[in-house]
């Protein structure tokens, strides 16, 4: 965990001075509940309301309130520790990550605190919230105007919500300021602050959400609200916003695979973490027909670059330089990955730094690469996170990494064909002690996998497939032994661990005669994968 986490005890304290010192500003909440409904996906709420399976008038009010960008506007999403990829949803789409906080800042460990607080404000204020919480008091404020809302989110805002909203800028127009708006009105608080921010920034607008449940519904709704439920106890942190970075460069590679682009490019605006952009390298073929960009795609790119003439795998990386993202992650054209395999590599690069990448080779006799090696990643199943020799298929760095691998000799350079993923660990590790690691690859956990298998497999062992020809796999043992040569060699995770070749290959073979009793194949890889690390590497 990093050293540099914020945790929502410390928010609700920043937040509640804010309120008691009348200082102006809006805080709206989101959750999962929220980020369904602006991906059109189906959600029934347990308050009762529910949102289709398609994009609505409200998905498109709270999509364009992320965009919203003032000192004084603060966004409180899901923290990691309570649904991660939710967090890496909105960290990625936020126009303004520096403001970013917990949404359940009044809530679980905070709860008892917030109610005790709540009950000594003293304010006058507007409430907007259920129809269930008409005429009731709300803690010791001073209500100047009560403003209900249907049970039915979706409907309210496509039939009521203008309305609603125009009424109170006629009650509470540009001439007050200072009053505090006490907004609990689920999916719909977030859109209604924002528009009467944007109206009159002059007032304190916050969605309380569920913490004021006990006035408006005057029932317990939430287990937090129980002190004795583990949930009144649990205390969330998330990563500084101040400090942590999102950017991330996706980089795809057109070759010899056009059908393939569109699915690729999918997969990668699919990702909970998002690009912040999506580049494309298109690489002139070495032999055979031009392979023409596909027009209709060409729109959803942010930079493209052709290239005159062919000039190898490389190309990309050269290419992955113009970025300017804190982070890049290079794609081959046959990988699609799962949904969360940008939000993985992210992940476990703040737990540790290092390159990560979908397919991992330990290399057990280097010489011989790319004979006898151990595959890590979507082939062979593991749950944490593994080092490797290097990585293949996709790459997630550090971009200001690249000038490292641009070091590499030149003579592996100029064999274009391959040399580029070795390179990258090996120059990484011999002159920063950066290490390379496979992200955790579980078992049936597809969402997080680097290369998903039922498109790796076909796709990676085509016709047009590097690997494909026996010409390239001599010149992939060329640009080993090349960088085997190099002044103090390559410091492999056999030599690290004081493996001799031979020893590696004998143990390696006893595992693999020992796993192959295991039925299941997805199983005795796995298996397989950890013998091998423990009897090798003494992992």
């Amino acid at each position: 965990m990093r050293k540099d986490n914020i945790y929502s005890a410390q928010a609700f304290e920043s937040f509640w001075s804010k309120i008691e010192q009348g200082e102006q500003f809006a805080l709206v909440r989101y959750g999962d509940g929220e980020q369904k409904i602006m991906q059109g996906v189906e959600v029934k709420a347990q308050e009762g309301w529910a949102a289709p399976a398609h994009l609505t008038r409200l998905s498109q009010a709270l999509y364009e309130s992320l965009q919203i960008k003032a000192p004084n506007f603060y966004h409180a999403i899901t923290s990691p520790c309570c649904d991660q990829s939710t967090y890496y949803w909105y960290s990625s789409r936020i126009k303004n990550v520096e403001n970013i906080t917990f949404s359940n800042i009044f809530v679980n460990q905070n709860y008892l605190t917030f109610r005790n607080k709540f009950k000594q404000l003293k304010r006058d204020a507007v409430v907007i919230g259920n129809h269930q919480g008409l005429n009731r008091p709300i803690g010791h404020l001073n209500i100047l105007k009560y403003y209900a809302v249907s049970d039915d989110c979706i409907d309210f805002w496509d039939t009521q919500a203008e309305d609603l909203i125009k009424q109170i800028k006629q009650d509470f127009d540009h001439n007050t300021q200072d009053l505090l708006f006490v907004v609990a009105a689920g999916p719909l608080s977030c859109p209604i602050i924002t528009n009467l921010f944007q109206y009159n920034p002059h007032h304190c607008y916050i969605d309380f959400g569920s913490s004021i449940d006990c006035y408006i519904h005057d029932k317990v709704t939430r287990p937090y609200q129980d002190r004795n439920s583990k949930f009144s106890k649990h205390a969330c942190w998330m990563m500084n916003p101040q400090t942590v970075n999102f950017e991330v460069a996706a980089v795809m590679n057109l070759y010899k695979r056009p059908e393939v682009l569109e699915q690729q490019l999918e997969a990668l605006e699919r990702q909970t973490l998002k690009p912040k952009k999506i580049m494309i390298f298109h690489d002139s073929v070495a032999s055979g027909p031009f392979v023409n960009f596909p027009e209709h795609l060409k729109d959803r790119f942010d930079v493209i670059e052709v290239a005159k003439e062919n000039v190898g795998v490389w190309g990309r990386f050269e290419f992955a330089q113009q970025a300017h993202t804190e982070y890049t992650c290079v794609f081959d054209d046959d990988t699609i990955p799962g949904d969360r395999w940008l939000e993985s590599c992210h992940h476990h690069m703040m737990q540790s730094e290092g390159l990560y990448g979908a397919n991992g080779v330990i290399m057990l006799d280097p010489a011989a690469y790319p004979k006898h090696i151990i595959n890590v990643g979507w082939s062979m199943p593991h749950a944490q996170a593994l080092e490797v020799d290097f990585v293949g298929q996709s790459w997630f760095f550090k971009t200001q990494w690249l000038k490292l691998l641009f070091q590499a000799p030149q003579s592996v350079q100029n064999l274009k064909i391959c040399g580029e993923d070795m390179s990258f660990s090996y120059q990484l590790k011999k002159v920063l002690n950066i290490r390379t690691y496979v992200p955790p690859h579980p078992l049936k956990q597809l969402s997080v996998y680097g290369s998903l298998p039922e498109y790796a497999k076909s796709l990676g062992t085509s016709k047009v497939a590097l690997s494909a020809c026996s010409l390239n796999l001599k010149q992939f043992n060329t640009a080993m032994n090349l960088l085997l040569s190099e002044p103090g060699g390559w410091t492999t995770l056999l030599k690290e661990h004081g493996m001799s070749v031979r020893k590696g290959l004998m143990r390696y073979r006893w595992v693999k005669g020992l796993s192959a009793m295991i039925p299941s194949k997805v199983i005795r890889r796995s298996i397989r994968l950890k013998l091998a690390r423990a009897l090798i590497l003494n992992a």
